[in-house]
C-alpha cells in the first residue's frame, strides 16, 4: 500500500523525469547517442527521419535539463554537437529496459536490434535487476512509499508532446525501442501506467490523481487497451462500470517507469529528497536499478555494451 506525504513543491522528480523523457522521439535520439555515438544535429535527422522542428525541441529539451551538452565537435572548432552528459549516460538502464520489451512484446517477426555483452558476447536480457540482491525485479516484489501529491499542476507541456505512430517511428529502420515508444511513448501513457503499478484501476481515480483531461484519459486508456497492455473488467459491486488492470504484457513493463523513477530520484531530487521510496520486499533493501549481465553476472557499463542493428 502506497504512504502519502504532501511535498511543498508539487514539481518533484518523477514528474520532471516523465516531462524530460516522456516523447518517442526522445528515446530514439538517445538511443542514436548512446549507441552510436552520433552527435550531430544532421546525422540524427538522417539516422530518424524526424522533422527539423521537432529534432530541434527534443535536443533542446535535454540540454536545458542537462542530459546533453551543446558544444565544439572538436576543440576549438565552429560546428557544435549535442553530447550526452554523465547524467545522460547514466539513462542507459532506462534504454535496456526499452529495449527488453520491445523484444520481448512488441516484435512480430525477427528482433531488429539487440545490445551484446562486450564481455561474454551474450545478449542482454532481463538486464535490470536490483543493485543489492542482484535478482530481476517483479512488480509484487516492490514496495513504493509515497510522498507525491495526488493533484499537481504545471503539466501543459505534456500536451506538446503528442503521440506519434510507429510507421513513422521506424521509418529508417525498424526498432524494438520505437514498438515500445509506439505502446506507451508520450508523458501520459508513462504516468497512467505508472498509476497502475500503484494499484489504480478506475477512471475516476486516474483523472483525479493525474488531473488529466477525461479525452485525454480515454484516448490513452483505449490505446493501451487495444495494444493489450491493459484489459478491462466490470467492477464488482457496480458492474455496469470497467476497471482497468494491467496484463501480463503490461505488468512486463514494470522495468521502464521503475528506471525513470530511479534515473530521477539520483539526478533530479534535490532539497525534497526522493518523493518516492522503492522497497525491494525480497531483500529488504531500498531499490536502485542495476544493469547486470545474467549470462556471466557481472555489471554492465555503458562501454561494455555493443549495439547491433540487426534489419
Amino acid at each position: 500500500m502506497l504512504k502519502h506525504e504532501i511535498l511543498p513543491d508539487s514539481r518533484c522528480s518523477v514528474e520532471r523525469s516523465f516531462e524530460i523523457l516522456g516523447g518517442a522521439w526522445t528515446f530514439l535520439v538517445l538511443r542514436e547517442a548512446l549507441f552510436e555515438n552520433v552527435a550531430q544535429f544532421d546525422s540524427f535527422q538522417t539516422n530518424l527521419g524526424i522533422a527539423r522542428e521537432s529534432l530541434k525541441r527534443v535536443l533542446n529539451r535535454l540540454v536545458r535539463n542537462g542530459v546533453m551538452d551543446h558544444r565544439p565537435l572538436v576543440p576549438g572548432g565552429l560546428r557544435k554537437g549535442y553530447f550526452l552528459t554523465e547524467q545522460g549516460r547514466d539513462l542507459l538502464p532506462v534504454l535496456v529496459a526499452a529495449l527488453n520489451w520491445g523484444e520481448a512484446w512488441a516484435s512480430n517477426g525477427p528482433t531488429p536490434e539487440r545490445l551484446i555483452h562486450k564481455n561474454c558476447g551474450c545478449p542482454l536480457k532481463q538486464a535490470v535487476v536490483c543493485s543489492h540482491c542482484h535478482t530481476t525485479v517483479d512488480p509484487r516484489d516492490v514496495s513504493f512509499t509515497s510522498r507525491i501529491r495526488n493533484r499537481s499542476k504545471g503539466r501543459e507541456k505534456f500536451a506538446k508532446m503528442r503521440y506519434v505512430e510507429q510507421e513513422l517511428l521506424e521509418r529508417q529502420k525498424p526498432s524494438s525501442i520505437a514498438r515500445t515508444m509506439a505502446t506507451i511513448g508520450d508523458p501520459w501513457s508513462f504516468l497512467i501506467i505508472r498509476e497502475c503499478f500503484y494499484g489504480v484501476r478506475r477512471f475516476d481515480a486516474f483523472q483525479q490523481r493525474l488531473s488529466i483531461a477525461s479525452n485525454i484519459l480515454t484516448a490513452r486508456l483505449k490505446r493501451m487497451v487495444t495494444a493489450g497492455v491493459l484489459r478491462t473488467q466490470p467492477i464488482i459491486d457496480q458492474p455496469h462500470l470497467s476497471e482497468y488492470r494491467l496484463t501480463e504484457k503490461g505488468m512486463a513493463l514494470y522495468t521502464l517507469p521503475l528506471t525513470i523513477i530511479a534515473w530521477g530520484d539520483k539526478w533530479l531530487a534535490g532539497a525534497n529528497g526522493p518523493p518516492l521510496i522503492l522497497t525491494h520486499k525480497r531483500c529488504d533493501h531500498v531499490f536502485s536499478a542495476e544493469l547486470r549481465c545474467l549470462s556471466c553476472d557481472i555489471t554492465v557499463t555503458l562501454e561494455d555494451v555493443e549495439y547491433q542493428a540487426l534489419t
